[in-house]
């Protein structure tokens, strides 16, 4: 069996076997807490009805993203011919249309509705979809401003909404905990991206249309928009002061001051702004290291990408199936970030095709351990009053930064190798800065 295959099923056993112990640790956890009377049949049926309302949406927004996301730097350069300076202004006009939403949709969303946010998401991302079928550049700019809008809401009010229904139910007191929900989350993602992906490709090659997987986007929304039009409650800020765990008032600008929150902002922008950076140049990265000893044979980007899947699901299972205590999320964000320092800096130092593939890997297995661990953290150290809005406001040096990153782009080895070595850089920066912010939680 060829290298990446066997590497792919090798993943995928330990990502099963790794969510059977899951699996089997919450059963076991259920036994426990009914034997010694912590969790009532009232408290479980609670747990119950909020899953089923919230991972059922969240997986058909994360596959409408995952199904259109890899098609469509394809669609625009090879279908529709546009030419590269043309493309990368289209991605750059997307991460424009992030970063000026990121400043005021989170405040929106706390004061009209989080969950009117999130059908306002689906709406937005149809339209973004749709551009997709014409070949009018006003049009496919429009398109991409809204793709940058819907990443600011899927990243900001989704999450906002659920830790808001989870405290308004008290879900904790029947143990149910963030992390753990923050953990499936990451969980789902990966498992959704890895069918979306196959599905993709074989609509694509079924029915010979590059803009199908835009167009199955499309009904994913549709069914998520009706979904939590049915099933969802509403939620709201507070659009002034929201209110810090002893009940006295806090002020935005003070919140927005808190060294902890400024420490994984930062730590967010970093790491995050990493994330896109390698999205962008690790098949690049890696087709160097191949043509040195196979020049002939091209890379299955296909079986890589699901590699990396199974790796990411392998982080968010790890996080969930260490034991909970206060200090959880923020020993495994500072080992994220030191960790994946390391695999940038490898990747540039290793010749070797099979060592940059596992160091890419492992740069996967920080990427799942890093989402529900940042989750966490915010979680935990943002009121809910005014949620959305810091959370969109976090977004805003995360679209800069790429932006940024972007406007400096070259051609060759040796500018990737520079964005690399400075995206490990700013990662122990911001472990610096957690190790020293972060002492405590909360």
């Amino acid at each position: 069996m060829a290298f990446y295959e066997t590497n792919l099923a090798v993943l995928a056993a330990v990502s099963a076997y790794l969510l059977y112990r899951q699996h089997q640790s919450e059963k076991q956890s259920l036994v426990t807490d009914a034997e010694s009377g912590v969790k009532s049949t009232l408290g479980q049926d609670a747990i119950r009805r909020f899953k089923r309302a919230f991972f059922p949406a969240y997986g058909l927004v994360c596959a409408a993203d995952w199904l259109q996301g890899p098609h469509i730097y394809a669609l625009y350069k090879y279908h529709k011919h546009l030419p590269e300076t043309t493309v990368a202004a289209l991605y750059a006009s997307g991460f424009v249309a992030g970063a000026i939403s990121a400043s005021f949709v989170g405040q929106l969303a706390d004061k009209h509705g989080r969950k009117n946010a999130c059908l306002l998401y689906c709406v937005i991302y149809s339209l973004s979809c749709f551009s997709m079928l014409s070949d009018d550049l006003l049009i496919l700019f429009a398109g991409r401003a809204c793709g940058g809008v819907s990443t600011t809401l899927l990243y900001s009010v989704f999450e906002t909404w659920m830790i808001a229904e989870y405290h308004d139910q008290a879900l904790d007191a029947y143990g149910l905990s963030l992390g753990s929900i923050f953990g499936k989350m990451t969980t789902l993602s990966g498992v959704v991206a890895i069918v979306s992906g196959v599905l993709g490709d074989l609509l694509v090659r079924s029915l010979d249309s590059k803009t199908s997987p835009f167009m199955a986007s499309i009904v994913c929304l549709i069914l998520a928009f009706l979904f939590m039009s049915k099933n969802w409650n509403e939620n709201y800020g507070d659009n002034a002061n929201s209110k810090d765990k002893d009940g006295e008032s806090t002020d935005l600008s003070n919140v927005l001051m808190d060294t902890r929150i400024l420490s994984v902002g930062l730590a967010s922008c970093f790491f995050e702004g990493s994330m896109y950076m390698f999205v962008f140049f690790w098949s690049a990265a890696l087709s160097t290291v191949h043509t040195a000893v196979d020049f002939a044979s091209p890379l299955p980007f296909g079986v890589v990408f699901s590699c990396y899947m199974c790796a990411m699901m392998l982080g968010s299972t790890i996080f969930t199936l260490v034991p909970p205590s206060n200090d959880k999320a923020n020993y495994i964000l500072k080992m994220v970030l030191t960790s994946a320092s390391v695999c940038f800096l490898s990747s540039i130092l290793l010749k070797n095709e099979a060592l940059v593939f596992w160091a890419f890997c492992l740069f996967e297995v920080c990427v799942g351990a890093y989402f529900p661990s940042m989750a966490s953290l915010k979680g935990r150290l943002i009121q809910d009053g005014n949620r959305g809005r810091i959370y969109g406001i976090l977004r805003l040096p995360l679209n800069l930064f790429v932006i940024a990153a972007h406007s400096l782009a070259e051609e060759g080895d040796q500018h990737r190798n520079n964005v690399f070595l400075t995206c490990g850089g700013l990662l122990i920066v911001a472990f610096l800065v957690a190790q020293r912010c972060l002492k405590h939680e909360i």
